[in-house]
């Protein structure tokens, strides 16, 4: 994933220490992506440490202890998004200093704005671990900078985001789990022999939906003398640099096509080298080429296909075909 133009690998894709890790959580309610009405801090624990009852929490559930890395909303929301709890403005480093910034991916800086909490779209925030840099935080339950270095040992740990779900409720604590690793780190003596195969799993979308277009992915690894653990370290998101195009397909020969509908479309990565391009097909209204009549009909029979990074591969697939009705 992206975090304003900065590649950020997602918690579930092996990072490893020296790495930049986005840590995304998604908060959903009654099956749809809502915002937390509140995002108050995101604090990093060590996974060991906080297995003791009240290790790392207070009597009211809310985090006492003085994390290993903590982020914090960067300053006031506009209309309509979440309202940032944010008192401290006395250290300069904290993030509430930088003014203008919120929760806005747009004021992300690898350098100086690497302790924010960003939203991504409705109901997706993400902090991130910049493991290449000598960066700290800004801790407001012990009101402490906090070093990321604190991060730099192979471990399991946990990220707590404190927040408020409605104006009406209490804090809480929500816990997510991430590893650091150091095996994704490999020599070998000969070039390795990746292939991939993909399907396309959405077949049939209707006008007006906003469809997660999803394009799962097979890895095989055709060296023989490679280890089976090594070949099972691939199967988890080997694939970089994901993007699609989708065509309306020219059925009318009244209309010369096929018509770009998305042309190099970033699309997400899951663990599982599973690609996911959110579509909304109200956008096709928007076309130029619809709006000027040389489009045709929007509905009918679109092509899919995905282009993506695979070692030193850009690998282009098939072209997938589903029907907009």
């Amino acid at each position: 994933m992206q975090v304003n133009n900065t590649t950020v690998v997602d918690r579930g894709n092996r990072p490893n220490v020296s790495q930049i890790v986005g840590l995304r959580t998604y908060f959903i309610n009654d099956g749809a992506y809502v915002d937390p009405y509140e995002i108050s801090s995101v604090q990093l624990f060590r996974k060991g440490d906080t297995l003791s009852p009240k290790s790392v929490t207070g009597a009211d559930g809310l985090v006492t202890a003085t994390p290993k890395m903590a982020f914090g909303a960067s300053a006031s929301q506009g209309p309509g998004l979440p309202v940032v709890h944010c008192t401290e403005t006395s250290p300069t480093a904290a993030p509430c200093n930088l003014a203008g910034n919120g929760f806005d991916p747009a004021g992300y800086n690898p350098a100086t704005t690497a302790s924010g909490i960003y939203r991504m779209g409705a109901g997706e925030y993400v902090v991130v671990l910049d493991q290449t840099r000598s960066l700290s935080g800004w801790d407001y339950t012990t009101t402490t900078q906090v070093a990321a270095s604190g991060l730099s040992a192979v471990d399991d740990y946990v990220d707590l985001w404190t927040v408020k779900l409605n104006s009406a409720s209490k804090y809480q604590v929500i816990t997510n789990q991430f590893s650091l690793n150091e095996d994704t780190f490999f020599a070998f003596t000969e070039p390795l022999l990746l292939t991939t195969s993909n399907k396309l799993m959405n077949k049939h979308v209707r006008l007006g939906e906003t469809i997660d277009i999803k394009v799962s992915t097979e890895t095989t690894i055709q060296n023989h003398d490679i280890p089976h653990n090594v070949q099972n370290i691939f199967k988890d998101s080997v694939i970089t640099a994901a993007s699609v195009n989708i065509n309306k397909v020219n059925q009318d020969v009244a209309f010369a096509g096929p018509f770009e509908a998305v042309t190099g479309g970033a699309m997400t990565i899951t663990k599982d080298n599973t690609l996911i391009f959110n579509w909304p097909t109200t956008n096709l209204k928007s076309l130029t080429s619809f709006t000027n009549g040389t489009f045709g009909s929007l509905t009918g029979t679109y092509s899919v296909q995905v282009k993506y990074t695979l070692l030193n591969e850009s690998i282009v697939s098939p072209l997938f075909y589903l029907t907009v009705s």
